[in-house]
Formats: structure tokens, sequence, C-alpha cells
């Protein structure tokens, strides 16, 4: 089963997260299958891309039973990892295409992330947004310390990564977090894809590639990349993701 699903909607491709009785949250598999799909629409004709998750959740970030894994690995183990998700989520911002994030429900620590990696982000009002690597005794490692700032201020930023607490999509689109909120998340990204795959496709991609020229230089940040492999192999990280799976047994 792929766990990222591609399917065609005329010149708009749409990627899929496809484990919704996890939330869509991020193991090896699921990374390998995003990898695929982004390699392949990279490829393609498509003019547009929109990504978007199956069920009640966008992506609920790291599963937290792979997180663990992540901890118990030699520390080189963990950094291969990690940077390779880095470059993941900034191929996103490389590709030729346009990217829309249709935000429908929870987008967490990574799943929050890999919103931020993309173009255009909309969302309805319930969606949530939430960086709680502090509350696990991590580090943010898949951007949002560059990209957050950016997006909604230092000020705003720091709160959501220091107190690890929810942003709903109203004040994620009043903070610049989500740059459109509507009632209807993926028709409408359907509109504004079909929208801006009917403009030539070569302005559409320079205009991307120099507007990205210099905001993406350090995006592949190894400060935060060795700050998370740190904190991952701490046992402050160890006791509290183990609390959280002990907390779902129950």
């Amino acid at each position: 089963m792929a766990y990222a699903e591609i399917t065609r909607e005329g010149a708009v491709s749409i990627i899929t997260l496809n484990r919704p009785e996890k939330l869509n949250s991020f193991d090896t598999e699921c990374i390998a299958s995003l990898e695929k799909a982004i390699a392949e629409i990279g490829e393609s004709d498509a003019r547009v891309v929109i990504i978007t998750g199956k069920g009640r959740a966008f992506c609920a970030g790291g599963d937290i039973a792979w997180e663990k894994t992540l901890g118990e690995m030699d520390a080189s183990e963990t950094e291969n990892v990690m940077s390779g998700l880095q470059r993941l989520f900034c191929s996103i911002e490389e590709l030729k295409q346009p990217v829309i994030a249709a935000v429908n429900g929870h987008a967490v620590g990574g799943g929050a992330e890999l919103a931020m990696a993309c173009d255009i982000r909309i969302a309805n009002d319930s969606a949530v947004f939430i960086q709680p690597e502090t509350s696990l005794g991590v580090v943010a490692p898949l951007g949002a310390t560059q990209r957050l700032p950016r997006l909604v201020g230092l000020g705003r930023a720091k709160l959501m990564l220091y107190s690890g607490g929810p942003i709903d999509g109203t004040t994620a689109a009043e903070w610049g977090l989500m740059d459109l909120l509507v009632e209807d998340v993926m028709n409408s990204a359907l509109e504004l894809a079909h929208a801006i795959a009917e403009k030539p496709a070569a302005a559409v991609s320079a205009t991307k590639k120099l507007v990205n020229k210099h905001y993406l230089d350090d995006l592949q940040d190894a400060d935060e990349l060795r700050e998370y492999v740190k904190s991952a192999h701490s046992e402050e990280n160890k006791k509290r993701l183990q609390a959280f799976l002990d907390r779902k047994k129950k």
C-alpha cells in the first residue's frame, strides 16, 4: 500500500498521505512513499501539486513509536534519517510546480513543518497547528525554527515552539501561518490549483524559483539537526516518549 497516494485531476497532481489510522504520522515506510511521490511528480507534466491527508488529520508528525526508535539508534544513524527528512521537505520547495497544502484537521510537529514547506497553505477553522517538540524533550528538526518565524514573526514562532500549545485555523490565518481560511478545504485547493495551472507553466516555475532563491539558503540547518540528535538521545526524551506510549496503551 502506498502511504503517499498520487491522483490526478487534469493538470493538478494530488498527494494524499494515506495512514489515517495513525493520523498520517511519519514512519520509515510513509517517508519513503512520500519521497517517491515527490520525485515522480517532479518528473511529470503536472502544473500544480496539492498535498493533503486522508481522514481527520493532515499529518500528526512523527509516529511516536518510530521516534522512540530514533533515540535508540546510533547518533550517526539518527542524523542520517533526519537529514534525509530535511532534504525531502526542501525538495518540495525546489519542485518546479507550485505546491498547495490542503490542511484538513491537525498538523502537528513534522506535519506542520510539512505544510510550511509548501508554497501556499489552505485550511478551515477546525484545523489545528501544534509544535509539541519541547514537550517531548527535543527540538523541532524539520525547519520550524527557520520557516515558522518567517511566516508568523519571531515572537509568535517562539510562543508556538516554547509552549507547544495549539493554534486554531482562524488564529493561524490571522498570524500568516495559513494563507487562506475557507469552508471547504479540498474544493478550494482544487479551484486555486486549476487557476494557477492555467498560467504559463514556465513563468510560474521561474517565479517560484526567484521567490525562493535566497529564502531557502539555510533551511537544511546543521545546527537544528545536531540539537535534535542530541536531544533525541537524552533520557528526558526517552522518558516522555515512553510515557506517551504507556498512556495510549491504557
